[in-house]
């Protein structure tokens, strides 16, 4: 992977042309993360993954087929081809310092407006955490804003660690390791990870794979487990009250750290969760998939537009353990359509992935960076559909509004 950056900060931000990594396209990252998931669920390290390896390979096939589908037809068979290349461009109207000034003042924004959120919430959830408050990081923020706020910090975030992995200079990152420490101080894991998701999408994007990418990755996959069972163990009560819920099993390897099992326990007990779903609970068959994509709207509309019954139920479904309520990203179109429901989603969540992959400017590459971080966590969470997270692709709209000044597009041979 060949990389060129200017030396002077007020010149252009330009990169040689590049074939995208193979190992980031969409089919590769769905195919994988669901295959990780079905084998950790075929070890049965706890007793409560009680189905059968055909009753998840059954519910699995609904989600994977169609997405495998929609991917092929979108893109073609040459859409892994390494003529088909790429280039991060910012034309002589569009220079960093111009991106980094717009940065800075929605920083500013973001701060002013969370300082107003911290008065209003009495605090910090981290304060909260430490003080032993009855307060969690749920009781932080004003509804509706919030989410929009947090979804502008991210994205501030995404755009400092392309610019940083773009030149190489380190005046960028500071941005990106605030989003990192802000995730930690509110003491949300959502956030922490949906950004190290899609920064290292990033990263391989513009740098590839190297074998020291692959090593740094595994001694940083190794600390966020690590620090995952950490925070857990704080937000739980210790680690013998995990697993008390956790229920290992005698399979279950005893020396490995407390991350290793709340890891374990959160890749398999979603899959879990939906096939008990599908097993137990019949679909509304609703059109209009209420559970689906009420999460696109506000707090405050969502509670107008949709019914609170069905808004309060969201998050579970017919849940083996009520202590793990989350249920993949295919249990609100299951609970909308049944087995239909997960394929449309399917479908959709491919055909958008698709799009952005195909789109080669720095906007719709880091989109892309979005939308692979949706298709990874397909396994806990509908992202697509959650308004804090795909609400980074509309700043990123905003950030560079103009496609044409953003980018050129060539096609090398």
């Amino acid at each position: 992977m060949v990389f060129a950056a200017q030396a002077s900060d007020s010149t252009r931000l330009q990169t040689r042309w590049m074939p995208r990594c193979g190992w980031i396209h969409p089919l590769v990252i769905f195919w994988l993360v669901w295959a990780i998931t079905v084998g950790l669920y075929e070890l049965h390290l706890s007793e409560m993954l009680i189905f059968s390896s055909s009753q998840v390979m059954t519910v699995v096939a609904w989600i994977v087929i169609p997405f495998t589908l929609t991917t092929l037809i979108y893109l073609g068979c040459r859409s892994w081809d390494s003529l088909n290349l790429s280039s991060f461009y910012l034309d002589t109207d569009f220079r960093v310092e111009k991106l980094t000034r717009n940065l800075t003042i929605a920083l500013a924004i973001w701060a002013m407006l969370t300082v107003v959120e911290i008065f209003l919430s009495g605090g910090l959830p981290i304060l909260w955490l430490i003080q032993g408050s009855s307060k969690t990081y749920l009781d932080f923020g004003i509804p509706t804003f919030h989410g929009l706020l947090n979804s502008l910090i991210q994205t501030i975030g995404l755009i400092g660690f392309a610019l940083y992995v773009l030149t190489r200079r380190r005046r960028f990152l500071w941005m990106a390791g605030f989003v990192l420490l802000w995730s930690i101080i509110v003491v949300t894991r959502n956030m922490l990870i949906v950004m190290l998701i899609e920064y290292g999408v990033v990263w391989v994007m513009i740098r590839g794979l190297s074998k020291k990418t692959v090593a740094r990755s595994v001694v940083g996959l190794i600390a966020l487990i690590l620090a995952f069972g950490y925070i857990g163990d704080l937000r739980s009560g210790g680690a013998e009250s995990f697993r008390g819920v956790a229920e290992p099993s005698q399979n279950y390897p005893e020396w490995l750290p407390s991350g290793a099992l709340w890891v374990y326990i959160y890749v398999a007990t979603p899959i879990n969760n939906l096939v008990n779903t599908v097993q137990t609970t019949h679909p509304v068959y609703d059109p209009l998939f209420p559970y689906a994509t009420s999460q696109l709207l506000p707090t405050v509309l969502r509670k107008i537009v949709y019914d609170p019954t069905t808004v309060s139920e969201l998050p579970s479904g017919d849940l083996v353990t009520e202590a793990l309520n989350v249920s993949t990203a295919y249990l609100g179109p299951f609970r909308d359509f049944g087995m239909f429901g997960i394929a449309c989603f399917s479908i959709i969540m491919a055909y958008v992935a698709a799009h952005y992959w195909r789109d080669r400017s720095l906007r719709g590459s880091l989109a892309y960076a979005v939308l692979a971080q949706c298709v990874i966590l397909t396994i806990f969470f509908n992202h697509l559909f959650y308004l804090p997270i795909i609400s980074q692709v509309f700043w990123l709209y905003f950030f560079f509004p103009n496609r044409k000044r953003i980018e050129k597009m060539s096609t090398v041979a």
